[in-house]
């Protein structure tokens, strides 16, 4: 399955943006779990029959698998280095501090917390606890349990943002995703 993986990546295009740089260079490199989101994440939107049918069974949880299956692929995202941060920052915050909450501890509204870091107009949020892996957490937002809005879902699949940031801290999770900035 691995050999599968790593060739579509390098199919769709996406597998450089896979490394990250050293951080003595100002840039930021993913540690393997988030990696593993930013590559499930982007399998999701550019194939997301294919992400269906791989990891998904049939009569999943708020009909992710049926969803799926009929999607029309978009354009993968690009690593941010601001949205990184952003979202490392958060999920520590929630680690150490006060748990599952879109706005920081202190209070700062999340989308304050994103711009911050990130200087686009078009902002979203996921956040997860308890995950072990980059890939269970992928799964559990795409299949938006007991989340009538399909918000995680729709942050993963919409076409309109650019950039991806992932944060993993502990068992907390943060994918912090824009359009319009860097």
């Amino acid at each position: 399955m691995k050999v599968f993986l790593i060739a579509a990546a390098v199919a769709l295009g996406i597998l450089p943006l896979f490394s990250g740089c050293d951080d003595s260079s100002g840039s930021v490199s993913l540690n393997e779990e988030e990696n593993d989101v930013f590559y499930y994440t982007n399998m999701a939107r550019t194939d997301p029959s294919g992400f269906a049918d791989e990891f998904l069974p049939p009569g999943s949880s708020n009909g992710a698998y049926e969803d799926l299956s009929t999607r029309t692929p978009v354009p993968p995202l690009a690593l941010s280095e601001g949205l990184i941060l952003a979202a490392r920052a958060h999920s520590k915050d929630m680690a150490l501090n006060c748990g599952m909450y879109h706005d920081s501890c202190d209070g700062t509204s999340w989308s304050d917390r994103i711009s911050s870091y990130y200087d686009g107009g078009t902002l979203g949020e996921n956040i997860a606890s308890g995950f072990g892996t980059g890939l269970s957490v992928v799964i559990a937002w795409i299949e938006d349990f007991n989340i009538e809005s399909l918000g995680h879902r729709e942050n993963i699949l919409r076409s309109t943002y650019e950039h991806i940031g992932i944060g993993q801290y502990e068992s907390y999770w943060t994918q912090d995703f824009g359009a319009g900035g860097i």
